[in-house]
């Protein structure tokens, strides 16, 4: 039971569940086939639950006048859990959506800056990646020294690739044999094929019970009582010319 095992590893543990040949010559038909099971079991998983083990921080520098910012390539918009910013050596949590409102007091579109950055949302343009868009627009750059003007995007990161024998799962390895194992043996007609995902699920309430606990963290921030607010107006500077 760990994570971090080899493709090649988890192959064996498969065979092992499903009662298959071990000696791998005996699967060569058969192997491109479990890789994609394996892979689209890590995957189901990975969307189902937030692993702590891959929550991750990343950092963005913000910049006077610049109001779209690239999200981070490995954190997918859709996973992102909060998003702060440094200020006066604090970090703040902003809040998610931009409206009319915070326009009217502040019109991005007229290139008004202020501080602190209190809001974001994600733009959508097509391309890769997304882009963050923060309002206000930050009226200062980031301080190299101090870090003060620091994005930090909090989230649950991608999966690593897993097609060559030496990549490593991101998850469970006795986890994701158990549930693949389990779909083999359906597919086979198998009796225990209920058995084994009987297995899979209890080892999944095993793996949850043992996951830190602590405040619970949604999807863009949204679904944990947090302190209000207010509104911060500060009169408008026009940026230097």
């Amino acid at each position: 039971m760990a994570r971090d095992t080899t493709l090649v590893r988890l192959l064996d543990l498969v065979r092992h569940e499903a009662r298959l040949s071990l000696n791998p010559a005996h699967n060569n038909q058969t192997r491109d086939h479990h890789v994609s099971m394996l892979q689209r079991e890590q995957e189901r998983l990975w969307a189902d639950h937030d692993w702590p083990h891959l929550r991750v921080e990343r950092d963005i520098s913000l910049a006077n006048g610049q109001r779209y910012y690239d999200a981070p390539a490995d954190l997918p918009v859709d996973r992102i859990e909060a998003i702060k910013v440094k200020s006066d050596g604090e970090w703040l949590s902003l809040s998610y959506g931009i409206g009319d409102g915070h326009y009217a007091a502040h019109d991005s579109d007229l290139d008004e800056r202020s501080w602190p950055v209190q809001t974001w949302r994600i733009r959508e343009t097509g391309a890769e990646p997304p882009q963050i868009e923060v309002w206000p627009i930050p009226d200062q750059d980031r301080d190299a020294t101090t870090g003060e003007a620091t994005l930090r995007v909090v989230g649950i990161r991608k999966l690593r690739p897993l097609v060559a024998d030496s990549d490593r799962a991101d998850l469970d390895d006795r986890l994701l044999a158990l549930y693949v194992a389990a779909g083999i043996l359906a597919a086979r007609g198998e009796k225990d094929a209920q058995f084994k995902l009987e297995m899979a699920a209890k080892h999944m309430v095993a793996l949850k019970g043992g996951l830190q606990k602590g405040v619970k963290i949604r999807m863009f921030g949204i679904g944990e009582d947090a302190p209000n607010r207010r509104l911060i107006i500060n009169r408008y500077r026009p940026p230097v010319t």
